[in-house]
C-alpha cells in the first residue's frame, strides 16, 4: 500500500474517549516546534513508513454492482482507476499529475468506492493539494468505516498538513478498530514524538516491537528518544533494550 514515495518515504488499551484527558492536559502545555530537529526525524522517519499508505489496487472494494449498465460503469471507473495506478509515481510510475486525473476519473464513476478515493488521496498528497486529499480520505472513512487502513491515512494526511493533534486522533480512531494494527500503533507513537510526549510515545514504540521485533520505525523511534532523555548522540542500538 505504497503513499507517494517522492516524499522519502498492540492495542491502545482504552477507547479514543478514555485518551482525551491525557490529550487535553498533555497538548496545552506542548509547542509543536520546540524540538524542530527532533520533529524532522520524525516526519522522515513517518514519510518512509508511509510508503505503505495505500492499499494495491482491487484489493478491498469493487464495487461492481448486478446491474448491467452500473457494471458498464464501474468496469470504465476501474479502467480509469488502473489508469491511475500506471502513472502513480507511487506505484512505479512517472507522472503524478495523470495519475490524479485517472483516479479522479474513477471517482466521478464510481463515487461510493472507497479504493479509488484512497488511492486518489494519496497521489493528491504527492501533488500538495492536502486539503483535497484530506476531503477523500473523509469519504473513504465514511464508506468503509470498518477499514482501519483508511483512518490511519486521514491521521497522516493530516501530519502532513501539520496538524499533528488531528492526526493522533485518528491513529487513536484505528487503533480503537483494530488494537492489532501495528502501523496505527508506529504512527502513534510518531505523533506522540512530535507532541512532546516522549514517555507515551516510548510505551507505544515498545507495544509496535511487541508485535514486529524487527520494525525499524519503532526501534530507531526508540533510539532518538533515548538519546534526546541523555542529550547525547545515539550511539549502536542494542535490539535487546526494545524487548525489556
Amino acid at each position: 500500500m505504497p503513499m507517494a514515495r517522492q516524499d522519502c518515504g498492540v492495542a491502545r488499551k482504552a477507547p479514543f474517549g478514555d485518551a482525551l484527558p491525557m490529550l487535553r492536559t498533555g497538548l496545552l502545555i506542548v509547542s509543536l516546534f520546540t524540538a524542530t530537529g527532533a520533529i524532522a526525524a520524525v516526519d522522515c522517519a513517518q514519510c518512509k513508513a508511509a510508503c505503505s499508505i495505500r492499499s494495491y489496487p482491487n484489493d478491498d472494494h469493487p464495487n461492481l454492482r448486478s446491474n448491467a449498465g452500473l457494471q458498464h460503469v464501474s468496469a470504465d471507473a476501474e479502467a480509469a482507476f488502473n489508469e491511475g495506478t500506471t502513472w502513480d509515481p507511487g506505484l512505479g510510475g512517472i507522472d503524478a499529475k495523470r495519475a490524479v486525473a485517472g483516479y479522479k476519473r474513477a471517482v466521478l464513476l464510481d463515487a461510493e468506492n472507497a479504493t479509488y478515493r484512497n488511492h486518489l488521496a494519496a497521489a493528491l498528497l504527492g501533488t500538495g493539494k492536502g486539503p483535497e486529499a484530506v476531503y477523500n480520505l473523509e469519504r473513504a472513512v465514511a464508506l468503509a468505516p470498518g477499514e482501519a487502513k483508511y483512518r490511519v491515512n486521514l491521521g497522516y494526511a493530516f501530519h502532513r498538513a501539520g496538524d499533528e493533534t488531528r492526526a493522533l486522533v485518528w491513529y487513536l480512531r484505528a487503533l480503537a478498530l483494530d488494537p492489532l494494527d501495528a502501523r496505527a500503533r508506529l504512527f502513534t507513537g510518531y505523533a506522540l514524538e512530535n507532541l512532546s510526549l516522549p514517555a507515551e510515545a516510548i510505551a507505544e514504540y515498545r507495544l509496535v516491537l511487541v508485535q514486529e521485533p524487527s520494525n525499524t520505525g519503532a526501534r530507531e523511534g526508540l533510539v532518538r528518544l533515548r538519546a534526546a532523555a541523555r542529550a547525547e548522540p545515539p550511539g549502536p542500538f542494542d535490539p535487546a533494550d526494545a524487548r525489556r
